[in-house]
């Protein structure tokens, strides 16, 4: 089975292709958004923070979704 990579941790944990799946990350708990993915300075939608804050806290291990 093909596994595709987590916008925000980029671990290959989805099952469907992003961005607009809204499957959420295993690893991570990012739940794919299309609005975020294409803005992700925008905060909303189907995560509270955007994609570059989590993107940020995963790296230093804060991030709590």
């Amino acid at each position: 089975m093909i596994k595709y990579a987590c916008p925000c941790c980029g671990n290959l944990s989805l099952d469907e292709k992003p961005p607009g799946t809204f499957e959420i990350c295993k690893i991570c708990g990012w739940e794919d958004d299309e609005v975020q993915y294409n803005e992700p300075d925008y905060e909303g939608g189907a995560n509270e923070i955007s994609l570059n804050k989590a993107r940020e806290l995963y790296k230093e291990n804060k991030l709590m979704l």
